[in-house]
């Protein structure tokens, strides 16, 4: 029997001290049609490098098991974006994932924000973030017990990846890039060209408050007439029960 065609590609990308597994539990809640027909590409860090190095992970349509993952090099990315230029391209990105979606010149159909940012610490400019000094802790005690940091980050997540190595100079890059990150000039350059943002967040965020997400996204929400989808959720929420986001999720990923 021959395969559906593909009619839209889903480019995920996880956030700090996760993997590619993060998105399992959601691709299995996705219709039959949708996941015969999209073409899921994650990108990852490659935190934990005995499940996967740092490149691209790409997704079997219709498989069902977290084995069907195939790893390949960054570079493919380009590749992708020729072959499948005529379909449409959702990035959607979980935390800090959603910063790293700006880094790639994609011609984006819809960008969604799961727990995301576009800048994380308080600032003169930014008056809704975690405080600088509490980052700065946590990058200190890293320097020193990556695994402690990761374990006490996974439980305010509400979400416990397994691993059993960990790359802690990339952790450790990546953690830092948040005292500096600002993506929301990146942001509107991506929208100024056709894209549509939506965005979710939680009052019961530990890792991203709510007033955190709003700055970041309200008023682009506001000028597509959209609002930001607000529920009642951990920060990894999506990774545990990915149900309470499907009433809002699924349309977007199911139109194509």
């Amino acid at each position: 029997m021959k395969r559906p065609e593909i009619t839209q590609v889903l480019l995920m990308a996880h956030g700090w001290g996760y993997n590619h597994r993060f998105f399992n539990a959601l691709l299995t809640t996705l219709p039959e049609s949708t996941r015969n027909t999209t073409l899921f590409v994650c990108m990852e860090a490659g935190y934990f490098p005995e499940q996967a190095k740092q490149g691209l992970m790409i997704h079997t349509p219709g498989i069902r098991t977290q084995g069907q993952w195939i790893h390949y090099a960054t570079e493919v990315l380009h590749n992708l974006v020729l072959a499948y230029a005529e379909v449409p391209w959702l990035g959607l990105g979980h935390s800090l994932g959603f910063s790293k979606l700006l880094e790639f010149s994609v011609r984006w159909h819809s960008l969604l924000s799961i727990h995301g940012f576009t800048h994380f610490v308080k600032s003169d400019s930014n008056t809704q973030g975690n405080p600088p000094r509490l980052l700065s802790r946590m990058i200190q005690k890293a320097e020193h017990n990556m695994p402690e940091v990761l374990r006490d980050f996974h439980n305010r997540c509400g979400h416990h990846a397994q691993w059993a190595t960990l790359d802690e100079q990339t952790l450790l890059t990546d953690l830092r890039s948040l005292q500096d990150l600002n993506t929301a000039q990146a942001l509107q350059q991506t929208l100024s060209q056709g894209a549509e943002l939506h965005a979710w967040a939680s009052n019961t965020d530990e890792i991203v408050p709510l007033a955190l997400a709003l700055q970041c996204f309200e008023h682009t929400l506001k000028e597509q007439n959209r609002v930001l989808h607000t529920l009642a959720s951990e920060h990894a929420g999506i990774a545990t029960a990915p149900a309470r986001y499907t009433d809002t999720l699924l349309p977007l990923l199911s139109q194509h």
